[in-house]
Protein backbone atom coordinates (compact mmCIF):
# COMPACT_ATOMS: atom_id res chain seq x y z
CA UNK A 1 0.00 0.00 0.00
CA UNK A 2 1.36 3.43 -0.68
CA UNK A 3 1.15 6.55 1.52
CA UNK A 4 -0.82 8.48 -1.23
CA UNK A 5 -3.81 5.59 -0.27
CA UNK A 6 -3.70 5.88 3.21
CA UNK A 7 -5.45 9.07 3.52
CA UNK A 8 -8.26 7.56 1.22
CA UNK A 9 -8.36 4.79 3.77
CA UNK A 10 -8.50 6.35 6.72
CA UNK A 11 -11.63 8.51 5.61
CA UNK A 12 -13.23 5.57 4.64
CA UNK A 13 -12.81 3.63 8.17
CA UNK A 14 -14.07 7.27 9.56
CA UNK A 15 -17.11 7.02 7.93
CA UNK A 16 -17.61 3.42 8.58
CA UNK A 17 -16.78 4.35 12.45
CA UNK A 18 -19.23 7.42 12.31
CA UNK A 19 -21.91 5.63 10.54
CA UNK A 20 -21.71 2.43 13.28
CA UNK A 21 -21.56 4.99 16.39
CA UNK A 22 -24.57 6.85 14.69
CA UNK A 23 -26.33 3.74 14.42
CA UNK A 24 -25.62 2.65 18.06
CA UNK A 25 -27.09 6.10 19.20
CA UNK A 26 -30.66 4.82 17.80
CA UNK A 27 -33.34 7.19 20.30
CA UNK A 28 -36.35 5.74 21.89
CA UNK A 29 -38.22 6.63 19.20
CA UNK A 30 -36.56 5.34 16.44
CA UNK A 31 -36.20 1.87 18.52
CA UNK A 32 -39.64 1.95 18.73
CA UNK A 33 -40.30 3.18 14.99
CA UNK A 34 -37.42 0.16 13.47
CA UNK A 35 -39.70 -2.68 15.87
CA UNK A 36 -43.04 -1.11 14.50
CA UNK A 37 -41.39 -1.49 10.97
CA UNK A 38 -40.15 -4.96 11.70
CA UNK A 39 -43.84 -6.40 13.11
CA UNK A 40 -45.78 -4.69 10.34
CA UNK A 41 -46.46 -2.24 7.55
CA UNK A 42 -49.84 -1.56 8.99
CA UNK A 43 -48.52 -1.26 12.45
CA UNK A 44 -45.99 1.37 11.14
CA UNK A 45 -48.22 3.70 9.48
CA UNK A 46 -50.49 3.97 12.33
CA UNK A 47 -53.35 2.08 12.19
CA UNK A 48 -54.80 1.87 15.65
CA UNK A 49 -56.73 -1.58 15.27
CA UNK A 50 -60.37 -2.38 15.42
CA UNK A 51 -62.62 -0.18 17.06
CA UNK A 52 -65.35 -1.89 18.77
CA UNK A 53 -67.30 0.78 20.99
CA UNK A 54 -70.88 0.25 20.57
CA UNK A 55 -70.69 -3.74 18.35
CA UNK A 56 -71.36 -2.11 14.81
CA UNK A 57 -73.63 -4.48 13.61
CA UNK A 58 -72.93 -3.56 9.86
CA UNK A 59 -69.59 -4.36 10.23
CA UNK A 60 -69.75 -7.65 12.64
CA UNK A 61 -72.26 -8.53 9.32
CA UNK A 62 -69.59 -7.98 6.70
CA UNK A 63 -67.18 -9.47 9.06
CA UNK A 64 -69.12 -13.16 8.87
CA UNK A 65 -69.54 -12.76 4.97
CA UNK A 66 -65.64 -12.50 5.31
CA UNK A 67 -66.00 -15.54 7.51
CA UNK A 68 -68.43 -17.34 4.68
CA UNK A 69 -66.17 -16.64 2.12
CA UNK A 70 -62.55 -16.99 3.09
CA UNK A 71 -62.78 -19.35 6.40
CA UNK A 72 -65.87 -21.40 5.94
CA UNK A 73 -64.27 -24.50 4.34
CA UNK A 74 -62.16 -25.27 6.77
CA UNK A 75 -63.36 -23.45 10.36
CA UNK A 76 -66.64 -23.49 11.93
CA UNK A 77 -67.77 -19.94 12.41
CA UNK A 78 -70.10 -19.57 14.53
CA UNK A 79 -70.54 -20.20 18.51
CA UNK A 80 -71.38 -24.03 18.12
CA UNK A 81 -70.32 -25.92 15.06
CA UNK A 82 -67.76 -28.42 14.27
CA UNK A 83 -64.80 -27.22 11.58
CA UNK A 84 -65.14 -29.15 8.65
CA UNK A 85 -61.53 -29.74 8.61
CA UNK A 86 -60.73 -31.27 12.10
CA UNK A 87 -57.58 -29.76 12.15
CA UNK A 88 -58.56 -26.09 12.29
CA UNK A 89 -59.74 -24.88 14.93
CA UNK A 90 -63.29 -23.11 15.20
CA UNK A 91 -63.11 -19.52 14.64
CA UNK A 92 -64.80 -18.69 17.71
CA UNK A 93 -61.34 -19.87 19.37
CA UNK A 94 -59.16 -17.87 17.53
CA UNK A 95 -59.34 -14.89 19.95
CA UNK A 96 -58.56 -17.03 22.78
CA UNK A 97 -54.50 -17.34 21.48
CA UNK A 98 -53.91 -14.30 19.32
CA UNK A 99 -54.61 -10.68 19.85
CA UNK A 100 -57.11 -9.08 17.78
CA UNK A 101 -54.99 -6.21 17.10
CA UNK A 102 -51.99 -8.62 16.11
CA UNK A 103 -54.02 -11.02 14.04
CA UNK A 104 -55.59 -8.61 11.37
CA UNK A 105 -52.12 -6.16 10.97
CA UNK A 106 -51.61 -9.97 9.78
CA UNK A 107 -54.23 -10.12 7.45
CA UNK A 108 -53.72 -6.57 6.48
CA UNK A 109 -49.84 -7.28 5.14
CA UNK A 110 -50.35 -10.69 3.81
CA UNK A 111 -48.21 -12.31 6.41
CA UNK A 112 -48.91 -16.12 7.45
CA UNK A 113 -51.47 -17.02 10.36
CA UNK A 114 -51.55 -20.00 11.59
CA UNK A 115 -50.13 -22.96 9.85
CA UNK A 116 -48.44 -23.73 6.12
CA UNK A 117 -51.61 -24.55 4.89
CA UNK A 118 -53.30 -21.60 5.42
CA UNK A 119 -54.01 -19.36 2.57
CA UNK A 120 -52.14 -15.99 2.67
CA UNK A 121 -54.81 -13.24 3.37
CA UNK A 122 -54.43 -9.43 1.92
CA UNK A 123 -57.21 -7.85 3.44
CA UNK A 124 -57.58 -3.95 3.44
CA UNK A 125 -57.84 -2.27 6.91
CA UNK A 126 -62.09 -2.23 6.36
CA UNK A 127 -62.15 -6.03 5.78
CA UNK A 128 -59.74 -7.05 8.66
CA UNK A 129 -61.59 -4.26 11.06
CA UNK A 130 -64.65 -6.58 9.81
CA UNK A 131 -63.58 -9.81 10.26
CA UNK A 132 -62.11 -9.20 14.12
CA UNK A 133 -65.07 -7.85 15.12
CA UNK A 134 -67.01 -10.83 13.71
CA UNK A 135 -64.54 -13.14 15.78
CA UNK A 136 -65.06 -11.09 18.78
CA UNK A 137 -68.82 -11.27 18.54
CA UNK A 138 -68.76 -14.94 18.50
CA UNK A 139 -65.73 -15.66 20.64
CA UNK A 140 -67.22 -13.26 23.74
CA UNK A 141 -63.50 -11.71 24.08
CA UNK A 142 -63.63 -8.06 23.97
CA UNK A 143 -60.72 -5.27 23.86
Amino acid sequence: MTQRNLPKLASRLIAVVLAAEAASCATPAEDRDRDLLAHSESEATGWKGVDLDGQDPLQIAAGREIAEQHCASCHAIDRRSRSPNMDAPPLRDVLAVNDPDRLAYRFIDALRVGHDDMPLFDFDVRSADALIAYLQSISGIAD
